[in-house]
């Protein structure tokens, strides 16, 4: 058995490497957002949404980045959260489906929207890149612009997160 091992050694190198490569093709692009804790947000009409916190600088970087639309449903949402009021504003680089970024206060007041976001499923270069309104503003709400769920959200209401 060691003979047989030792004769075909380099071709199972190469054989699992190949595997472990076209795993990883087929992982999910949503893989990063399992470490995402996670509220619901409760709407007037009832309707509820999963919310992804990115809590970190080092999630707040990477965002929706990387995710595809299919690993995101219509019905989940992404929070920036931060802790005073300052401007803002999003760039949408490796975005695979359109946004609309929610921008609210440290109530979650919600102060404006900018809807229809373009995905730019890509990094670079910087100036092609969709950027957001520029707002006032404490904690930033991303959610799927083709979702009714996003129709639902206007300025002046305030979020109950849960």
């Amino acid at each position: 058995m060691f003979a047989f091992i030792q004769q075909y050694r380099p071709k199972l190198i190469i054989f699992l490497c190949l595997i472990s490569f076209l795993g990883g093709c087929n992982a999910s692009t949503s893989e990063h957002l399992k470490s995402y804790m996670t509220k619901t947000l409760i709407l007037p009409s009832g309707a509820q949404m999963k919310v992804y916190i990115a809590e970190s600088v080092e999630k707040q970087k990477l965002g929706l980045s990387g995710i595809k639309s299919k690993d995101f449903k219509a019905n989940e949402a992404m929070l920036f959260p931060w802790t005073k009021m300052k401007m803002r504003q999003f760039w949408m680089p490796n975005t695979h489906f359109d946004l609309d970024v929610v921008f609210m206060n440290g109530e979650n007041y919600i102060l404006e929207i900018h809807r229809g976001l373009k995905h730019f499923p890509k990094d670079g270069p910087k100036n092609k890149i969709p950027l957001s309104k520029e707002v006032y503003s404490q904690n930033i709400l991303e959610v799927r612009s083709d979702s009714a769920l996003a129709k639902q959200l206007k300025p002046g209401m305030i979020l109950n997160f849960q």
